[in-house]
């Protein structure tokens, strides 16, 4: 490994919020580096971190969900910015980039509450707007799994650029497009949770194809960054049902999205890939449902 691209770096504090704002868009990794929980290695104007690292976060508390992590981490930002201000500099295997706006992991219809333009690095910025969008949703200051997942259905209607259902999906749609869009997502999350001994195996090269073929739908990108925040918060002390389903805090929300705080405690609640797998299918399904129906009212 490049042992200057691995060397720590000490921030100020307003390197580290720059960072976070416009680069690190997100909320779990985003607030790791803002509390320094996360190390930031290379410099402040390309920043990088170690996947090792991120492992080790998310395998707090017992769990594996930092295995998970890994491969999104080393398929999805496997290039740092290079001479052309764009992420076509590929990285050594151990390392990715804090650069997640531009990268194979951005997508059209997210969520517009970190990130501006997904194509353009450096675009990352926090919207109170798009994030009283997801908010609203909530009760009583508890948003549900369902209700996430119409604001998930709502940003990708909203953005004429995000692609939904790809062409076997299509094919499905004609019985039953709620079916398909489960249909897919599982068959997704199989490949995905199941990976990490085969990628390990193959290397980067497998991980970032794997990756880049996981993202071509925006529905199931979406689904899946939301999926985590479920997955990390899952087993936290207090966690809630509302109606029968899981829920998020909007407190945990705040600290996470706007004050780049993780909740107190994190480190000692068990936090796994198969709640991951669990929560993404559910917000497929929902998600999938509202899209269609939001695409009929068109």
């Amino acid at each position: 490994m490049d042992q200057n691209l691995d060397g720590l770096v000490e921030l100020s504090p307003n390197e580290r919020s720059l960072l976070v704002e416009k680069k690190a868009t997100c909320p779990f990794i985003g607030s790791a580096v803002f509390q320094g929980t996360l190390g930031v290695r290379n410099t402040a104007e390309n920043p990088l971190a170690r996947i090792e690292d991120v492992r080790a976060l998310g395998n707090s508390g017992g769990g594996d969900l930092g295995d998970l992590l890994t491969i999104f981490a080393s398929g999805n930002h496997a290039r740092m910015l290079g001479a052309s201000g764009m992420l076509d500099q590929s990285l050594p295997v151990g390392l990715f980039s804090l650069e997640f706006p531009g990268s194979q992991g951005s997508h059209p219809g997210h969520s517009g509450i970190l990130e501006g333009d997904p194509t353009v690095p450096g675009s990352g910025r926090f919207s109170p707007a798009e994030f009283a969008r997801l908010v609203e949703r909530a009760q009583d200051g508890w948003i549900t799994r369902s209700d996430v997942g119409g604001f998930i259905a709502e940003s990708l209607v909203r953005d004429s650029r995000a692609k939904v259902f790809g062409s076997e999906a299509a094919k499905a749609l004609v019985s039953d497009l709620i079916a398909a869009a489960e249909n897919i997502g599982a068959a997704w999350i199989r490949k995905l949770s199941g990976s990490h001994e085969d990628a390990d195996r193959a290397g980067r090269t497998r991980e970032e194809k794997l990756t880049k073929l996981l993202g071509e739908d925006n529905l199931v990108g979406s689904a899946g960054e939301f999926g985590l925040l479920f997955a990390f918060l899952a087993n936290k002390p207090g966690a809630r049902e509302v109606d029968g389903e899981p829920a998020l805090a909007v407190a945990d929300l705040q600290a996470m999205f706007q004050e780049k705080r993780l909740p107190d405690g994190w480190e000692s609640w068990k936090k796994s890939r198969l709640d991951w797998v669990k929560h993404t299918t559910a917000l497929l399904a929902s998600a999938g449902k509202e899209y269609l129906a939001l695409r009929r009212k068109a």
